[in-house]
């Protein structure tokens, strides 16, 4: 191994005349990112808390950068995260999301856990990655070197993480035999085969991917190898399917919803969600319901399957335990199905409503959460016996990933430790992503509340990685502490502020790149990061984008750009103006509801039933996103009769739903102290009420036209 171009040790504890000494007298050549990158970028931040950026920044970072680094930026507006990946070394999360506009498309990037930035980021222009509900949807291979994703809900695409390249292997062996939901294998003769979003995992020396889905005779899956550039589909050599028989007979089974290679290159381990035993039959009348099962890999058949399951469940890391049910809680052998042990008997005392089954990284210890209305509790057992218990009163569990992917608790390396996401208070209003906390406990015999993380809202899930970095994330925000000092390092609210919807496409100056922009008081900014480290952005915007701005080194490793520039690495261009032409028409038009003379009673009522009391509105008269709302009022008390009734026969805008991003424009017709009358009507709600209700309302507020960039 090289020597170090520098002490590690030495170089965060010297003083700001010997690291100036360094930069001069150091030998880069025999500088390593993953080795030294990391010590002295920490001795680089204390010198600018201390004093600003200096030279020392700059001729730092030319010896860092001669090697070759591309510039990424960390997006300030992502669409819905839902698909989470933990790096096998622990230092970094990948991440798959959807784009704002909701249409084809997403994205993968890699997150740094020490600096809280994306150092590589893959984007597909018109297809789904991830999924938003199904787990581990995105894998690590075992080494790192390999991520696998699945695409528009069939395929499995592996690309090579940290190389800003797309998947350079696909596995497409899913629309042969098609995979209806669990409901539908009723009668699969009568389901469209359109394929599915298959559960995969790899082999342990990451020559072949094992993916779960229907095949020829009964198959639950088949074993493809792997190699760089190829593209496998059903007809492909070498692929080999798994006939699952059981016991010498077709196993009749469905496909497992997760899977997971043994340690040993032995076994998949798995489980379904929607199990049939036996031939499923329209009248039958018989329940789907989860089931666990092991296939050999030798023979590709079943060496049991586990019938008896209940949800929650978790394997354990090496498939050798199974624990699972809300009540009871159990743990069985999970290369047999046997039961070793009835959790509840061991802790001495009922174990209802479990939410949770997490292992530590060794599978020596499990915690069970339990989400009780008045007294939630962590239980937590080492090696299938009873260990001990937190009791979380006057608190309760925050929300769930969809996908599971990152769990409510979490395990610190050395299972010494663990973190849990918890909210202040009771149950209610459980879809609130507020008033949410992290707190750190010691587990032992007489485990020990360390300290509490604050900024935890919007978060959902918490991954444990090195070097004592705690990452959280959640549909749009992610957060990074250090459990040792509590710091968090930092936080991303990475959805549209209240009041904001995209902007138009057209105004976006670069048309073949996806756009970014940073909102302004009357309109947009946009912006663009390039590789070689050119950046365009008007000179207002520059101190928003500019923390947002890294070089990644080696792929892996985030440098601020702020840090490089002065050198021939760095450049700032005060942006381009867009080609679209200012809008002629006015953003409003005053409309007049007839009224006929000589109006009955009834027509009246009917009149009012559709358009309020109102005989004239403001109707807006541009798209949607050549608006923003403001003032705008959020979900809860605010969004009341009083605070709307001032702005009847208005334009508004506003935003409907928790999870998805419909947006509506239109006159204000009525107040109520329950809902509204829009016109247009919302795009969801339901058509049987005649007002929107309050509390399918995000936000809203009245509408304002925004400043149309001029050519």
């Amino acid at each position: 191994m090289p020597e170090s171009f520098a002490n590690p040790t030495q170089l965060v504890q010297c003083s700001d005349a010997e690291l100036e000494a360094l930069v001069e007298q150091a030998d880069f050549g025999n500088f390593e990112p993953g080795r030294d990158l990391p010590p002295l970028r920490e001795r680089l931040l204390r010198l600018e808390r201390e004093r600003g950026l200096t030279e020392v920044h700059r001729l730092f970072s030319e010896k860092v950068l001669a090697a070759g680094a591309r510039l990424v930026e960390t997006p300030r507006y992502i669409g819905v995260q839902h698909s989470f990946a933990l790096s096998p070394d622990g230092r970094h999360l990948a991440i798959a999301s959807g784009r704002l506009d909701k249409l084809p498309g997403g994205d993968v990037r890699i997150w740094e856990l020490a600096t809280g930035r994306v150092v590589d980021a893959v984007g597909f222009e018109t297809t789904q990655v991830g999924s938003t509900g199904d787990p581990s949807c995105l894998q690590w291979s075992p080494s790192g070197e390999w991520l696998g994703v699945n695409l528009d809900d069939v395929v499995v695409g592996v690309l090579r993480a940290f190389a800003g390249t797309p998947p350079s292997f696909t596995a497409d062996v899913t629309r042969r035999w098609g995979s209806p939901p669990g409901a539908a294998v009723i009668n699969p003769k009568t389901v469209e085969n359109k394929g599915h979003l298959p559960a995969w995992c790899w082999s342990p020396d990451e020559t072949q991917l094992f993916i779960s889905t229907p095949g020829p005779d009964g198959a639950l899956g088949c074993i493809i190898p792997f190699r760089e550039g190829a593209r496998v589909n059903e007809d492909s050599e070498g692929l080999r399917w798994c006939p699952a028989r059981l016991d010498g007979r077709p196993s009749k089974s469905q496909p497992h919803a997760w899977v997971r290679w043994s340690p040993d290159g032995s076994r998949i381990h798995g489980y379904c969600k929607y199990e049939y035993v036996s031939e499923p039959h329209p009248d039958s009348g018989q329940d789907a319901h989860p089931s666990a099962s092991v296939i050999d890999v030798g023979s590709g058949d079943l060496q049991y399957r586990f019938d008896e399951l209940k949800l929650p469940v978790a394997f354990s890391p090496d498939g050798a335990r199974l624990a699972y049910g809300e009540e009871p809680s159990r743990l069985v052998n999970g290369h047999t199905g046997r039961t070793v042990s009835d959790l509840s008997k061991d802790f001495g005392a009922r174990i209802l409503s479990v939410a949770e089954y997490v292992w530590s990284r060794d599978g020596r210890r499990l915690a069970v959460l339990l989400n009780g209305y008045e007294f939630p509790q962590v239980l937590i057992f080492e090696n299938g016996k009873f260990l001990c218990q937190m009791d979380l009163k006057r608190r309760s569990f925050g929300l769930a990933l969809k996908s599971g992917d990152l769990g409510r608790w979490a395990w610190s390396p050395d299972g010494s430790m663990g973190a849990c996401l918890l909210r202040e208070g009771g149950m209610a209003e459980l879809w609130k992503r507020e008033g949410l906390k992290v707190e750190l406990w010691k587990v032992g015999s007489s485990p020990k509340m360390l300290r509490r993380l604050e900024g935890a809202n919007g978060i959902d899930g918490l991954a444990w990685g090195a070097d004592g970095m705690l990452v959280g994330a959640g549909p749009h925000a992610i957060a990074f502490w250090d459990v040792n000092t509590g710091e968090q390092r930092s936080r991303s609210s990475l959805e549209l502020e209240p009041g904001r919807v995209p902007p138009p496409s057209d105004w976006n100056p670069w048309p073949d790149e996806v756009a970014r922009f940073i909102p302004t008081e009357r309109g947009w900014d946009f912006t663009r990061a390039q590789p070689d480290g050119t950046v365009e952005c008007p000179p207002g915007s520059r101190e928003k984008l500019e923390p947002r701005l890294m070089f990644s080194v080696g792929g892996r490793h985030a440098w601020p750009w702020r840090w490089a520039e002065g050198t021939p690495y760095a450049r700032w261009e005060s942006g381009a103006l867009s080609l679209v032409e200012p809008q002629a028409e006015a953003a409003f038009e005053e409309r007049r509801v007839p009224v006929p003379e000589g109006e009955t009673l009834a027509a009246r009522d009917a009149r009012h039933g559709t358009w309020g009391f109102l005989k004239q509105y403001e109707a807006p008269t541009r798209p949607l996103d050549h608006y923003r709302a403001d003032p705008v009022f959020t979900h809860g008390p605010a969004i009341s009769r009083a605070n709307l009734t001032p702005y009847l026969g208005k334009g508004v805008m506003l935003r409907q739903t928790q999870y998805g991003t419909w947006y509506a424009l239109g006159a204000l017709l009525e107040v109520s102290d329950e809902g509204i009358l829009l016109h247009p009507r919302a795009p969801i709600g339901s058509y049987r009420e005649r007002l929107l209700s309050f509390r399918d309302i995000l936000w809203i507020g009245p509408a304002v036209p925004l400043d149309t960039p001029e050519g």
